[in-house]
């Protein structure tokens, strides 16, 4: 605890006489544990930069695949064996920052390390809990839609315009399957899972999933409901893949063999995907339909850093260093998802100019924070079967938000 303490007091250069350490003086090898492979190149690149100016520090990479992450990370943390330094995202960050696992980064804040201001401020404040801030967003995930233009000319059908509406996209959806459905092509496809779907449609309608204040469902209120059921109506349509055929083939697959002409999704999951296959000249995001307003939800990483590390000198001095511009920067350049730095997007942008990827870097303007609470994973696992029902047929939408809102109040009164 002292030397904890005295690394912290070092770090924050909290008195008169005492300085933050020189980058000169901090020694010792860290582990940083993320999930992304599309994005390691980029990490790469920062840590990179940081040991050249860190040069008595080493980082070693602890790459986890994402549906092992939780898993591991939740046993690493029994065991007080997390990475010194490791990503959280919104949906996990009160469950670990409650549990006393995460370092307080109050001390980078106050000394200078690390410029809050920078930031998105509904990201930023959302790590922070009880007072204090354990982090900032590495980057700022919204969603649009990507098109395949090629299709669009196909099928005879006119490219969206930027203030399309919900109503829109379905009757979109529905010619170009209607051109194009012989040759087995479907008006669009997408993933059943809310952050890259549904989350969006029905914040555009006025709705939320979860209240204010975590403890309660509004899947009831109609804006859910109205967000929802456009999807279903995609699939009874015949415009959209079956359930089915959604859950054996992924979305971007679809999109990317030509048999769907619209695929939305958030940057982070599909922008180097987009980019790298061969007919990428075809593509090009628009933004989201509307529906009662223009929405989008978004999320946001964090670098954390392990409250237990054995090395914390080092670890904030990382985690300092991958908030700076710098860092931000060689994120954006990589050209996989918009960091959160403000002024380093354009970097984004630029990485694949044919693609307009602008329009996720707008969407942060009428963006809303992912649906979370304290524990998340008791209610948010669930869901995919509950709403993949609906929109099967299988059950209603009202009945699936009836469903949907009383398995995640019971997991929400527990304590």
């Amino acid at each position: 605890m002292a030397t904890v303490a005295i690394a912290a007091l070092a770090l924050a250069g909290c008195s008169a006489t005492t300085q933050p350490p020189k980058p000169t003086d901090i020694a010792g090898d860290i582990t940083y544990g993320f999930w992304d492979p599309l994005q390691q190149p980029a990490m790469d690149a920062i840590v990179k930069a940081f040991e050249k100016k860190y040069p008595k520090v080493h980082v070693t990479d602890a790459v986890t695949p994402f549906t092992d992450y939780w898993t591991k990370l939740q046993t690493e943390a029994s065991s007080s064996t997390l990475p010194d330094v490791f990503w959280i995202d919104m949906a996990h960050f009160k469950l670990y920052a409650s549990n006393a696992q995460l370092a307080p980064i109050d001390n980078l804040v106050s000394s200078g390390a690390i410029d809050t201001s920078h930031y998105p401020k509904n990201l930023t404040e959302f790590y922070k809990l009880d007072g204090k801030q354990y982090g900032v967003p590495k980057d700022a995930d919204t969603n649009a839609m990507w098109i395949n233009k090629e299709l669009f000319k196909k099928a005879g059908v006119s490219l969206p315009a930027p203030n399309w509406s919900y109503n829109d996209f379905r009757k979109t959806s529905a010619q170009i399957h209607a051109a194009l459905g012989a040759q087995g092509v479907y008006g669009t496809a997408f993933y059943i899972y809310g952050q890259t779907t549904y989350y969006s449609s029905v914040f555009a309608y006025g709705g939320s999933v979860i209240s204010p204040d975590g403890k309660s469902a509004e899947w009831e209120k109609s804006g859910a409901q109205k967000g929802l059921q456009i999807w279903a109506d995609l699939i009874k349509d015949g415009s959209a893949p079956s359930v089915q055929q959604l859950s054996e083939t992924r979305a971007n697959d679809w999109f990317t063999s030509g048999k769907a002409a619209m695929f939305p999704s958030i940057a982070g999951a599909s922008v180097a995907l987009i980019a790298n296959s061969p007919n990428a000249a075809d593509y090009m995001a628009v933004p989201l339909p509307q529906g009662d307003r223009k929405a989008t939800v978004i999320h946001a990483i964090s670098n954390v850093v392990n409250a237990k590390s054995s090395n914390l000198a080092a670890a904030q001095a990382f985690q300092a260093f991958a908030a700076s511009k710098q860092a931000q920067l060689l994120q954006s350049e990589s050209g996989v998802s918009p960091s959160a730095y403000a002024g380093t997007q354009n970097a984004f942008v630029n990485s694949h100019p044919a693609l307009d990827l602008q329009v996720f870097v707008d969407a942060i303007k009428y963006s809303y924070p992912m649906p979370v609470s304290l524990n998340t994973d008791a209610w948010a696992a669930d869901e995919p079967r509950v709403v993949a029902g609906a929109f099967a047929g299988a059950t209603t939408v009202k009945d699936a938000t009836k469903s949907l809102a009383a398995s995640m109040n019971k997991a929400l009164a527990k304590k």
